[in-house]
């Protein structure tokens, strides 16, 4: 049934109807679904579908942008409630310069600070130099990066250049979006630690990295 809703949802989307979208939201709450299950089964694979759909090319650029623009407006209505206890990661994230897609950026965002990091957001259309100031001044050593066109996903390159040359060869540099999806091997060209696939897998890099890179004393 899930599943089933997951793809009215999507469908709302792509036809940019965000009064059904929060029809079959409100739909699922009524059904006995609670708001902290919302996002994950039926919010975040209704942006999965999306992503997919985008990255496969079964919808172009324009379909892709327009129902992104609806996920958007209707993302309150699925987000849990902060619950989590603050793990004292901070994580930067962000769109990369000339890229004005910020749903999956949301959506990951989201998940994160529901999990109890302290996210600070910096919108769309960042460039490099910013992320590198904004994780001087925070103390922050996760940055996620995200870029759904190709010629943005390459630009990512410059990030880890910028982190390169101001000596911070330590900070972890995460990416998400269609085109790190469709190539693994694009990630690695851009310098990236790990990429991000959706809400869920974001979570799992970032608790690894948590375990795994950043010392207990190390935890901005």
């Amino acid at each position: 049934m899930a599943d089933d809703d997951a793809a009215r949802l999507y469908q709302a989307f792509v036809s940019q109807d965000p009064a059904t979208a929060i029809s079959v939201i409100e739909q699922a709450r009524d059904g006995g679904m609670d708001q902290g299950a919302l996002f994950d089964t039926l919010f975040a694979p209704a942006m999965a579908l999306l992503g997919g759909a985008w990255a496969s090319g079964a919808i172009d650029e324009y379909t892709f942008t327009q129902a992104s623009v609806v996920a958007e407006q209707i993302t309150s209505f699925a987000t849990p409630p902060a619950t989590a206890q603050d793990t004292g990661i901070t994580v930067l994230v962000g769109s990369m310069h000339r890229d004005h897609h910020t749903i999956d950026k949301d959506i990951i965002a989201a998940a994160l600070k529901d999990a109890g990091h302290r996210v600070i957001d910096l919108g769309a259309d960042v460039r490099p130099s910013e992320f590198l100031e904004r994780a001087e001044e925070t103390g922050a050593r996760i940055v996620l990066v995200s870029a759904q066109m190709m010629a943005t996903a390459r630009a990512v390159a410059r990030v880890r250049e910028m982190f390169a040359a101001a000596g911070r060869d330590d900070m972890l540099l995460l990416v998400s979006g269609g085109p790190f999806a469709a190539d693994p091997a694009l990630a690695r060209e851009v310098g990236a630690n790990g990429v991000a696939r959706g809400a869920e897998s974001a979570l799992k890099l970032v608790a690894r990295i948590a375990r795994d890179r950043l010392g207990a004393g190390e935890r901005p």
